[in-house]
């Protein structure tokens, strides 16, 4: 029997949200992106106890919404009133994107002469000489290029820089290349032109038409800075169907509706601990051990994916900076954190976990 708790949360969430995918991606080729419907959990054997906790910590953290979807269909959907009444409902993932850009990677190498192992040098002039010259696009996507992590503004805040990219190429290595993981935003900054240079074409119409639009995202868009240049350490905006629909795609093993839109091998690599980094594989977490690969940015923006279970979380959040921090209650609890994950566990093992973990 579906609880109390879930029944409010799919009759808001879908009242509130336009209408996405048919079968997440797992339909012909040919067929329309129109919906993406919603199912009983209770009867696909899901814990409706870890659904009604998973509500709950979505709302004590203050997040603007969460959607569960599991096997193909939405098993819970919230979304907060502040953003319902939003005149604009996309939000910035901030540095999940930067698992946006490393999806794009593997679509533009698998079509270009780019290679994740060229020297960022070949790509860019600016750094022909040099400790740069060593630095790989595979460091840049392992964050082991040797750029430092940057703070405050300047030097480093992300919202400070005019030109994002010209600033990036500017800066000095503090590391050798491939020695350390040190996050860095701009290191994964200078995939953007890279990209670009390879595919022929500005980044976020590259994403526009090989990634969004297959996928059929009307709303989600890369961002872009004061100069014109497409974003790849933050960002994009979307909206959480919408987010929800690119981890389905990483769980459908980079196919949706019969297309093979980002190559299986890469959306492997993605979730393939580096050498340096046991849970960082390129630009996306993961923890092989728990089956999970996940992107995640600032205020806990949130996309969770369990490939071998078809289970995709995602939660969005927002600056109270910049959306009523008058009236936002503060958070209760933070969402990304061990206790979550253990959280999601109990779901697929249709337990509650313990207050320890366990």
């Amino acid at each position: 029997m579906i609880s109390k708790t879930t029944l409010v949360t799919l009759a808001v969430g879908l009242a509130a949200a336009p209408a996405l995918a048919q079968g997440l991606g797992q339909g012909s080729p040919d067929a329309p992106v129109t919906e993406w419907t919603a199912a009983d959990p209770d009867t696909m054997g899901l814990s409706l106890a870890v659904l009604d906790a998973h509500l709950d910590l979505c709302q004590r953290s203050v997040a603007d919404a969460c959607l569960v979807a599991y096997r193909g269909h939405v098993v819970q959907e919230w979304y907060d009133p502040r953003y319902a009444q939003r005149t604009e409902s996309q939000t910035s993932l901030a540095s999940a994107g930067k698992a946006y850009a490393a999806l794009l990677t593997g679509m533009v190498a698998a079509e270009t002469e780019l290679d994740i192992d060229d020297p960022v040098a070949e790509w860019l002039s600016e750094w022909q000489a040099g400790a740069d010259s060593a630095v790989t696009v595979r460091h840049l996507l392992t964050h082991t290029s040797g750029l430092p992590r940057l703070r405050g503004c300047p030097p480093g805040g992300p919202d400070c820089q005019d030109d994002w990219t010209a600033y990036a190429t500017t800066l000095d290595l503090a590391h050798s290349p491939g020695t350390r993981f040190v996050y860095s935003n701009e290191g994964t900054q200078l995939l953007s032109p890279i990209l670009e240079r390879a595919a022929g074409v500005p980044l976020h119409e590259y994403a526009r038409t090989r990634l969004f639009e297959p996928l059929g995202l009307d709303s989600t868009r890369l961002a872009t800075d004061a100069a014109g240049t497409t974003l790849t350490y933050g960002g994009p905006y979307t909206t959480l169907r919408e987010a929800a629909a690119v981890g389905q795609l990483v769980a459908n093993g980079g196919t949706w509706n019969g297309r093979q839109l980002v190559p299986a091998d890469w959306i492997e690599a993605v979730g393939t601990p580096a050498e340096t980094s046991p849970f960082h594989g390129l630009l996306w977490w993961t923890d092989p051990a728990a089956g999970a690969v996940w992107a995640a940015g600032s205020f806990d923006n949130l996309v969770v994916v369990y490939p071998e279970h078809d289970l995709v979380v995602v939660r969005l959040g927002s600056n109270p900076a910049q959306d009523g921090a008058s009236t936002r209650p503060a958070p209760e609890v933070g969402y990304y954190a061990p206790s979550t994950f253990h959280l999601l566990r109990g779901l697929l093992e249709n337990r509650l976990p313990s207050p320890t973990g366990g």
